[in-house]
């Protein structure tokens, strides 16, 4: 199964690119991203651990990404069957050796990480600007996780490699 076929991680997965794409004028945004645990933004409040978990062993089944910011959703290294968490450090390698060249080896903020992040899903920009989607973010904000959400992941058995499309 695609990870972009789990509806509830789909959905997920959209919130944590808009938020990233949208830092800078979004207060629940900012106040998301600024709550996380992992470097890479996959945890909480996004993500229940085991989730995170099965979004960062996910492989990558690259697709040309739709977006009128082509150039941007290009990524430099070939990531197609690498686990995501892999995939993103691998890009992220190559836009810090980009930066080094340049004289400007800062660390990247998330608004940089945000075209990786939408390469590396499948997910184009123009996704996270659509009226349904942007409605239900106002609406519902993230999906909380029950209690026996997260017992029912920890079964043996529910650990397997996801597709991450």
């Amino acid at each position: 199964m695609a990870l972009r076929s789990d509806p509830i991680l789909g959905y997920k997965i959209r919130v944590l690119l808009h938020d990233l794409r949208n830092l800078a004028k979004d207060r629940a945004a900012e106040q998301r991203t600024l709550s996380t645990t992992d470097e890479l933004y996959i945890s909480g409040p996004y993500f229940a651990p085991e989730e995170a978990a099965c979004v960062k062993s996910a492989i990558v089944d690259t697709v040309p990404v739709d977006s009128n910011d082509r150039e941007e959703n290009c990524l430099p290294v070939d990531i197609d069957q690498l686990r995501v968490e892999e995939a993103i450090h691998a890009s992220l390698a190559n836009f810090f050796d980009k930066r080094r060249a340049s004289g400007d080896a800062r660390p990247c903020g998330p608004h940089d990480m945000a075209p990786i992040f939408e390469a590396v899903f499948g997910i184009s920009k123009e996704e996270l600007l659509d009226e349904k989607f942007l409605s239900r973010l106002r609406r519902q904000g993230l999906p909380q996780v029950a209690a026996s959400d997260l017992d029912e992941s920890r079964r043996p058995g529910k650990g397997r490699k996801e597709k991450a499309r």
